[in-house]
């Protein structure tokens, strides 16, 4: 009988201990919702051409500057850009990295709402949520933790961020926020298999920095504003 108590309190810790860890202690009902109010205006849909498939991106300026996954636009002509207004906006790819899955759009738009960077890697654990239309679920978002960062996946790209967070189709060039509303980098693989296991992949904002900036020279993407164009909640 003692034996079966000391058993059922050992269970009943454990699985509150558990529980516990997969409650975000450090969000309230109203954090989420406010910063997706905050970060969705820069999440555009991208359409190669008149493709029955689509993508997502991030617009990262205020003159127009996009911010996608490379497999989504490679090799397409023109792309189709549609903003959360339904405003649509036609679309070349003007730069394309070489070494990670990332691609720069440009449209022509004027004071466009647009998210605040990340400058630095994530830490292990910590809460992040993606935007994205996985299954044509238009402005969906998925909530996690980080489980990795700086990892080499061949294929995807160099310090790669591992998260938990659910990405399918139509997750491709979404945006990755932290709690604070600013961009960590951007999605593009769900479940791929490394080391044995699912991972879902993320190329950290700095890699496309790099790549900007080796194309405009030295300008760089304004950040001393607010998290995306639009007044702060």
């Amino acid at each position: 009988m003692r034996l079966n108590v000391i058993l059922f309190c050992l269970l009943f810790s454990f699985a509150m201990f558990v529980g516990a860890m997969m409650v975000p202690v450090n969000l309230d009902s109203d954090t989420l919702p406010n910063l997706v109010a905050r970060t969705l205006p820069a999440v555009v849909e991208v359409r190669p051409g008149f493709a029955r498939w689509m993508g997502v991106g991030v617009l990262v300026s205020s003159d127009g500057w996009i911010l996608t996954a490379k497999h989504l636009v490679e090799k397409q002509d023109v792309m189709i850009v549609t903003a959360l207004d339904g405003m649509k906006y036609m679309s070349t790819t003007i730069i394309e990295d070489p070494n990670n899955d990332l691609a720069y759009l440009k449209i022509d738009i004027e004071d466009a709402p647009h998210v605040k960077l990340s400058r630095s890697y994530p830490r292990h654990g910590e809460y992040i949520y993606a935007i994205g239309h996985p299954r044509k679920m238009f402005n969906s978002v998925s909530l996690g933790i980080v489980s990795n960062v700086r990892i080499d996946v061949p294929g995807f790209g160099f310090d790669l961020i591992v998260i938990d967070a659910e990405i399918t189709g139509g997750n491709s060039g979404g945006p990755l926020f932290n709690m604070e509303g600013r961009l960590l980098g951007i999605v593009v693989a769900g479940s791929v298999y490394y080391s044995g296991i699912e991972a879902n992949l993320v190329v950290p904002i700095m890699r496309s920095e790099e790549l900007l900036d080796g194309y405009l020279g030295q300008q760089k993407i304004p950040t001393d504003c607010n998290s995306v164009g639009v007044p702060s909640l």
